[in-house]
């Protein structure tokens, strides 16, 4: 899910309808790519190591291969993916595209065994949880890279939890191809309707700052408190009739940017649109491709379309879930007959309806309702449906397992209508004993 680059200055519109249709791909062709947010704690009072910390060491042992800004190291090569920092020194590994998820698996696993032995060294832990345990987005360093520090200006404007998002957070997102404009729009129509009931399933971030915070998943409500020009479910368009590349492109150049780059300078748009600047031009600048890819990546819904869809709703997960949300889009979104049936669990509900779910979906995750809606219903509907779908895939690893056995630790949960945040606060409420220890070592991947 390579992302294209170019110095060429747009002349026309047509230019950016094409950076879309570069991304179809033929479906024999199709591959899954993921990345994984991890959180970094220190192993004994467990607050965010800061970019100042131990962090710059994690990632030269981790890799020879430095990616760097300035005199600044902000990530590393792997040959199986690429790990940077967050602006809060959360980790990220991207991935390499990959043909199965089952090779998906060998490759978080190789990562995640070779950074925890690494950060246990250094005396930290990394953590498959939604939002910083203890350490609030006030008490967290910002890496020292330009465009965080351009977004840290810009979004608290924006949204009163634009800060949490950036330094507290950590998710899994999931990368998936398209055949055509066609199918690319019906991906992501399906996936934006359907993202509500998988942020749902995937609530993650119950406890904030050492205590409970009334929200199954605090990252999900940072997300809503972020921007609501460049965050949510894109268009209301695409879910009353005929949406093309075309239409997207509309709506990409009436959001307003934040920054644009040249080599190491970034320079303030002011929160002019797209449309404005590649009309009319900024000062000496006039609109380029790559001004158009980072804008476009500067778009934050729930689903982005790229030259590829990217899912970007689940909270960090432990564990067996890890490779759920990877393995639920392809089951769904890679078989056209289970995209469909997927689609009509939640066909029934209109722009409305999807954008007030959305609202009420980190505070009561599974128990979420409109009318006669109920999520933990449809999820364990939609969970069954990839299942299927996998299996009829039948991709199968060394020990004879198709791909349907990534799903069944999230089948578990949701057919007993129970999201990971469910588990945390029962735990935490009894066992635990409202202990953050107990939950930070639960967490540690």
């Amino acid at each position: 899910m390579e992302q294209l680059t170019s110095q060429e200055i747009i002349t026309e519109q047509s230019q950016l309808v094409n950076y879309f249709h570069n991304g179809c791909k033929q479906a024999s062709n199709f591959k899954t790519g993921m990345e994984l947010e991890k959180l970094v704690v220190d192993s004994s009072v467990f607050k965010a190591v800061p970019y100042s910390g131990d962090i710059k060491n994690f990632l030269k042992r981790y890799s020879s291969i430095h990616l760097q800004e300035g005199s600044n190291i902000i990530g590393v090569k792997s040959d199986y993916g690429t790990i940077t920092l967050e602006p809060g020194s959360q980790c990220e590994i991207s991935t390499i595209p990959a043909n199965s998820i089952h090779y998906l698996k060998e490759i978080i696993s190789s990562y995640n065994k070779k950074s925890s032995y690494i950060a246990e060294d250094l005396d930290f832990y990394l953590l498959g949880y939604g939002v910083q345990p203890i350490s609030t987005y006030d008490r967290i360093e910002l890496i020292p890279r330009k465009r965080y520090a351009c977004m840290t200006d810009y979004l608290p404007v924006q949204g009163h939890l634009a800060l949490v998002m950036m330094r507290e957070t950590a998710g899994i997102q999931v990368a998936l191809d398209y055949e055509s404009e066609e199918d690319a729009i019906n991906k992501l129509r399906a996936s934006l309707a359907l993202s509500p009931v998988v942020t749902a399933m995937f609530a993650n971030s119950p406890i904030r700052g050492g205590k409970e915070t009334g929200y199954k998943s605090f990252r999900a409500l940072s997300w809503l408190n972020t921007d609501e020009n460049r965050c949510g479910l894109v268009s209301k368009k695409i879910f009353e009739g005929k949406y093309t590349f075309k239409d997207h492109v509309e709506v990409l150049l009436d959001v307003p940017m934040i920054f644009i780059q040249r080599n190491d300078q970034f320079i303030d748009m002011k929160g002019h649109s797209f449309r404005d600047y590649l009309n009319d031009g900024h000062g000496k600048y006039r609109a380029t491709m790559d001004d158009w890819f980072l804008h476009a990546n500067l778009f934050f819904p729930d689903v982005r379309l790229n030259n590829y869809i990217e899912i970007r709703n689940c909270d960090s997960q432990r564990g067996d879930l890890i490779l759920a949300p990877a393995a639920l889009w392809k089951g769904i979104l890679y078989s056209q007959e289970a995209m469909q049936s997927a689609f009509n669990l939640v066909k029934g509900l209109n722009y409305e309806n999807l954008m007030e779910l959305r609202s009420i979906v980190p505070k009561y995750a599974l128990d979420s309702r409109i009318n006669s809606f109920r999520v933990s219903e449809v999820a364990k509907e939609l969970v069954n449906i990839a299942y299927e779908s996998l299996k009829q895939m039948n991709n199968l690893n060394k020990q004879g397992d198709d791909e349907s056995v990534y799903l069944e630790p999230l089948l578990d949960l949701v057919n007993k209508s129970l999201t990971p945040a469910d588990i945390i606060l029962q735990k935490w409420n009894s066992e635990w004993n409202r202990d953050i220890a107990k939950l930070v070592e639960y967490s540690r991947i």
